[in-house]
């Protein structure tokens, strides 16, 4: 069967100009705000009070976000140890899912594989991303198989000891029990939890499995916390909140590692390594270190490719 894969992430801005649109789509997914009778009046709200403060993000960041050229990179890395065509599928801006569909009806593709470039299940992130894919294909009449090469991989060993060796990286020849290690995790409203939602269980699970690999490897923090980051709007979400927490340290020495998150992105490099850091300039913090997503690491690249290949075996006929 011939076969294609789809990395799933959400997208960022490729230029200025497409901050509306993301704002736009992001705030008209159903899976985001379920109330379809509030959703266009929420949605004109935040996209009107929102959109010069991302765009001056995004401007921070060089005027886009860069997301998909890492994206790419990792692309690039992945082709030499699978042999089927890999696509970037953004959620909310270019390149949507609909134009890869297409290329693949194109080119005889029998089975789109999915690999969500979120390490936890969220309704909110991969099953929106799954729905826009089905949603692609039935507008352009095709109606290959969709299978997940994996749906979650939050406590896979493979992505812990990937996740370890980015905090090892990130905290060079410093010693270890100096420092309060923060993973930080995008939030969501307690509404969307409340509902059924894994993302919180799945998120603490991951720190729970991250907490074990690095004691087994001797690598002790002063502490380890899970904070909550990206709150929009003023209903209550996770906590406790990534701004709370620096605000209030138990000591001066941080390094931060995005839990929730594969590629960097705005969430990553704007509110974690600017604005937080502005956050702990302020108050004084004797340093503040910020490591890494995979990108295109070679254990990441490894952990797809591997992913991509067991599910192949275990589908064999």
């Amino acid at each position: 069967m011939k076969q294609a894969l789809f990395l799933l992430n959400m997208g960022g801005p490729n230029n200025l100009d497409e901050v509306k649109l993301f704002l736009y789509h992001m705030f008209s997914d159903k899976n985001i705000i379920p109330n379809p009778l509030i959703r266009p009046l929420v949605r004109t709200i935040i996209v009107k009070k929102r959109l010069n403060e991302a765009k001056e993000s995004y401007r921070a960041l060089g005027g886009k976000s860069p997301l998909y050229d890492l994206t790419r990179q990792l692309i690039k890395k992945l082709s030499t140890k699978i042999d089927i065509p890999i696509y970037p599928v953004m959620r909310y801006v270019p390149p949507f899912a609909q134009s890869a569909l297409q290329e693949c009806r194109e080119r005889g593709i029998e089975e789109i594989l999915l690999f969500p470039l979120y390490p936890q299940y969220s309704t909110t992130t991969t099953r929106s991303s799954y729905e826009d894919v089905l949603k692609g294909c039935e507008a352009i009449g095709y109606h290959p198989k969709i299978s997940f090469a994996k749906k979650h991989y939050y406590d896979d060993f493979a992505y812990i000891k990937a996740s370890a060796e980015k905090i090892k990286e990130a905290l060079g020849e410093k010693e270890s029990r100096e420092y309060d290690l923060i993973l930080s995790a995008h939030g969501l409203p307690v509404s969307i939890i409340k509902a059924g939602d894994p993302y919180q269980r799945e998120v603490e699970a991951n720190v729970s499995a991250l907490k074990i690999y690095l004691q087994s490897e001797g690598i002790a923090f002063r502490s380890v916390k899970l904070v909550y980051q990206s709150k929009v709007g003023p209903q209550q979400w996770l906590e406790p909140s990534l701004i709370d927490t620096l605000r209030n340290p138990r000591t001066k020495k941080v390094l931060i590692y995005p839990l929730a998150f594969t590629i960097d992105n705005s969430e990553t490099l704007f509110e974690l390594d600017i604005e937080a850091r502005e956050i702990a300039e302020k108050i004084k913090y004797e340093e503040f270190i910020v490591a890494q997503c995979m990108n295109d690491s070679d254990a990441f690249v490894e952990f797809i490719a591997t992913c991509v290949n067991e599910y192949n075996a275990d589908t064999a006929p």
